[in-house]
């Protein structure tokens, strides 16, 4: 296979990344890196590693265009792409290979483990909660995850590869691709056991403009659009429901000013989402001090109701024709 890393400025994860790799890949595999103009050394540190490194001298054009570049360079039949400040698991790959050929798919993905290398608070928790997330996934998904993701080359470019229209920064070009995949009739597997160490270090800031900015609506956008057809990951009827509890909590403790029976409810909705989320929140008790957790669920409950509000805001702008036309979905993004 190929083994493809995106890398801007990724000095930093970039060393420990292609070591992984070295150590699990085969002799007949290739590790290409693509240098999405970057400013430090992490060109020296792709050839350091003998990794074969395509570059973009100009301003970056996001991860989507150098997966796209480097999967068109690309000479083995399958490609892996991996983000630079993944750390791979030693047996994800033939973990990843294994679930192709037992199901006869043509992608599949793995997913974060649970010991990521940041221990801030909201690191830990946007860590923990992918994890959790792809671990309770079904096998046979409806998307598609670049983070650790195995597919054929010659499906990936038929399907015309990651959208670089829509997505010239990280999104969810990956989820778009494997949506589209999806509607043509490929099949892809989620292997929760093939894993990587993810480690980025989130900031409350990072954590809530990539939750809102990058993911919340841009996949609000697709749903509204009717191009997501089934109940997946955070797409379950679960996840909504949850979503509906988190608001109405600040909403009828807001009407409990003028209505006293409103706080009742407040309070109701507050034990329901609780009891809802209490697979999620025992795994995080179970890896967490109790100031963390305390914070990680109060960030959960965070990410409940902006995840809801934007995509109510997109759905009521697509029905009252709102909405711009067709473009960059994450124009307003910044690196």
């Amino acid at each position: 296979m190929s083994i493809i890393v995106p890398a801007y400025n990724a000095a930093d994860t970039l060393t420990e990344c292609l070591q992984a790799l070295r150590e699990a890949m085969t002799a007949k595999d290739e590790l290409i890196v693509f240098d999405d103009g970057s400013t430090d050394n992490t060109p020296a540190i792709a050839q350091a590693a003998g990794a074969k490194v395509l570059s973009n001298p100009g301003a970056p054009k996001g991860p989507a265009h150098g997966r796209n570049t480097a999967a068109a360079a690309a000479t083995k039949p399958w490609l892996l792409f991996i983000d630079a400040d993944v750390i791979l698991h030693q047996d994800a790959i033939e973990l990843l290979a294994g679930a192709t050929k037992e199901t006869d798919s043509s992608a599949a993905f793995g997913s974060y483990d649970d010991q990521p290398r940041s221990l801030r608070t909201t690191s830990l928790y946007a860590n923990l909660r992918h994890h959790f997330v792809h671990q309770q996934g079904q096998q046979r998904a409806s998307t598609f995850w670049s983070g650790i993701g195995l597919i054929e080359r010659m499906t990936f470019l038929k399907a015309g590869g990651f959208d670089v229209r829509q997505f010239s920064h990280p999104s969810i070009e990956d989820v778009e691709l494997g949506m589209r995949l999806v509607s043509a009739g490929y099949r892809i597997v989620l292997v929760p056991q093939a894993q990587g160490t993810h480690w980025k270090d989130w900031s409350l800031w990072r954590v809530w403009h990539t939750d809102v900015i990058r993911r919340a609506l841009p996949w609000s956008r697709l749903i509204a659009d009717g191009k997501v057809a089934t109940s997946d990951l955070n797409l379950a009827h679960s996840e909504r429901r949850l979503a509906a509890l988190a608001l109405s909590v600040p909403l009828f403790a807001t009407l409990g000013i003028i209505w006293r029976g409103a706080l009742l409810v407040s309070v109701a909705a507050l034990i329901l989402y609780v009891l809802g989320n209490r697979r999620f929140f025992a795994f995080l008790a179970r890896r967490l001090p109790l100031g963390k957790l305390l914070g990680a669920i109060v960030m959960h409950w965070c990410y409940h109701i902006y995840a809801s509000v934007t995509f109510a805001a997109v759905l009521m702008a697509t029905k009252l024709g709102l909405r711009p036309g067709t473009g960059d979905l994450a124009a307003s993004n910044t690196r």
